[in-house]
């Protein structure tokens, strides 16, 4: 079937949107406009580029937006979650984790992360996480380190806490290459540890990135 035909078959069935087996210019093969007969990934790619092109301009019309249909959505929201409350909670509860992820240094979020982290949800994560770690460390320390070589490690965690007292923000002893690496794992041995900020550290997380 030609794509005329897809096209005319979902305008017969009042379909916004129709499938062609054929890929758009660009090579995409999703779902096309049945008014325009537009490929919807080509739209996107459009939208994102005038988005990033002058965000200023492009902030101020959403907001202008919003504010003139903010009833409106309001109203259509509730109607949403009247007719099905748990998908809407998930994509609420998806929507949070992303903006905490993206302000992490908010008072909200700090707050947040003190109550779970006493919470016993909170401890059992912890201790779980700790375990995790020394069981890796465990299996990464090759049996050839000699006692010049623990030393060496344990001034490592030594100065971190060191640093964490002197400055009062924490610091961690960070493994330049991760101990449990997506394509490569590094060794619990002195010339793989390094001393960062903990925000770095975290930041970091499980990827190798080479000593600057």
């Amino acid at each position: 079937m030609s794509k005329q035909s897809f096209r005319y078959v979902a305008k017969q069935n009042g379909n916004k949107h129709y499938m062609s087996d054929k890929p758009c210019k660009r090579g995409h093969l999703s779902l096309r406009i049945t008014s325009t007969g537009t490929c919807t990934e080509c739209k996107k790619m459009l939208e994102r580029g005038r988005y990033y092109l002058d965000l200023t301009k492009t902030k101020e019309k959403v907001q202008k937006k919003y504010q003139a249909n903010a009833e409106k959505l309001r109203a259509k929201r509730r109607a949403a979650y009247a007719r099905n409350p748990e998908p809407e909670k998930t994509i609420s509860k998806i929507r949070s984790a992303e903006w905490r992820r993206l302000n992490p240094n908010h008072e909200g979020t700090k707050i947040a992360k003190q109550l779970y982290s006493q919470s016993p949800q909170g401890k059992v994560r912890a201790y779980i996480n700790c375990a995790k770690r020394r069981a890796s460390q465990l299996q990464r320390t090759p049996k050839w380190l000699n006692e010049i070589d623990f030393e060496r490690i344990e001034n490592e965690y030594r100065l971190a806490a060191l640093l964490t007292k002197v400055t009062r923000s924490p610091w961690h002893v960070d493994h330049v290459i991760p101990l449990q690496g997506k394509f490569v794992s590094g060794l619990h041995v002195p010339s793989n540890l390094r001393i960062l900020q903990a925000s770095e550290n975290i930041a970091k997380a499980n990827k190798f990135l080479p000593k600057g």
